[in-house]
């Protein structure tokens, strides 16, 4: 079975933009007058409603399928270093992993536990290989704009290359060693029958909406919860956001809640169509400029491990140091432009399915 085949399962395939889900066409030669239009409407309503609503047990187990399907067609192309492989495969882990949480109450508790542990253990191996390629292409991109501006550009963008070809080395090792692992055929066995065998609870047969859309919101407020936890940027201390400050956990966490939301809401599109799709987009938007924000959080550490290496030349010195103060830069922009983008995802209107 194909990873779009089991997306078929449940619906649209995760990830989809919610006109690409429906397929919409403005109106145009060839299609139904208006009567006709609306009538086809009517019936395909009639339809809709007399189409029974699907058990929360069989929602989940369909999305969980299309992550399952998803995660065992990456593991050839992450054996052989396919670009993209190692975060195609992390994004099918985060989902599987964050449905196992959010959804843990309507499953054995115990079951999912394991399961999502197992999961977190393998992400924690093959996420470094991803990392690194993420902050060595931004960081060796910059490098090369300033390489007819400064002569430590070209000693910066050596030692960076040097380094980070090293650490991408021993991150690889560590997920082709994690392949080869028996704990590693456990989880992919696991995750390959699990959406048949994921144990439910009798709450689990409720129609979808009964069972789902509530854990839905409380995905929702705990983005809410963090979002209010947030320090103000204006008021940091200059120092501190161009070493390690500890606002970008906080960050961190905020995103991660915010994926979780969003994968909450991706469930629930076989049931409530567009508008559980639209919330999803939202919560993509945010995790987007979040995640921005991480890879600037990486690359300024990447930038004060290579500052730390012993009798660096100043020019060299000079050059990671105006990196990593544009890096910064752009992510105090990013939290300063925040609170309309939250704005926008946090409408009230988007989560107005969730109360019918």
């Amino acid at each position: 079975m194909t990873e779009a085949q089991a997306a078929q399962r449940v619906g649209a395939q995760p990830g989809e933009r919610a006109g690409e889900r429906r397929g919409e066409q403005g109106a145009g030669p060839g299609q139904q007058p208006d009567g006709a239009a609306a009538t086809a409407a009517a019936a395909s309503s009639v339809a809709e409603a007399a189409r029974p609503v699907p058990a929360a047990v069989d929602v989940l187990r369909g999305y969980l399928s299309a992550q399952s399907t998803a995660f065992l067609t990456q593991l050839p192309r992450l054996r052989e270093g396919k670009p993209e492989a190692s975060h195609r495969i992390r994004v099918a882990c985060r989902r599987s992993r964050s449905l196992l949480r959010t959804y843990r109450s309507l499953m054995d508790g115990d079951w999912a536990d394991g399961l999502a542990a197992r999961i977190d253990e393998f992400t924690q191996i093959v996420s470094p290989e991803r990392d690194v390629e993420v902050v060595r292409t931004r960081l060796l991109t910059a490098l090369d704009g300033l390489a007819d501006e400064s002569s430590g550009a070209v000693r910066a963008r050596t030692l960076l290359d040097r380094m980070l070809h090293r650490e991408y080395a021993v991150a690889h090792e560590a997920t082709l060693a994690a392949l080869a692992g028996p704990r590693f055929h456990a989880l992919a066995d696991q995750l390959a029958i699990a959406p048949e065998t994921m144990p439910s609870k009798p709450e689990a047969r409720s129609p979808a909406p009964e069972a789902l859309y509530p854990l839905v919101e409380h995905a929702f407020a705990v983005v809410e919860r963090r979002v209010a936890a947030l320090p103000d940027p204006r008021k940091q201390n200059a120092k501190e956001l161009l070493t390690d400050d500890p606002a970008d956990e906080q960050w961190h966490r905020l995103r991660i809640a915010a994926k979780r939301c969003r994968y909450a809401a991706e469930v629930c599109t076989p049931v409530a169509g567009k508008p559980a799709a639209e919330l999803a987009d939202a919560m993509a938007v945010i995790t987007e400029e979040l995640g921005a924000q991480q890879d600037a959080s990486v690359a300024s550490a990447v930038l004060l491990r290579a500052a730390r290496t012993p009798r660096i030349a100043a020019p060299t010195g000079f050059v990671l140091g105006r990196l990593l103060g544009e890096s910064r830069a752009g992510i105090l922009r990013s939290r300063l432009a925040f609170p309309t983008l939250w704005r926008q995802a946090a409408d009230p209107g988007l989560r107005a399915w969730l109360e019918g």
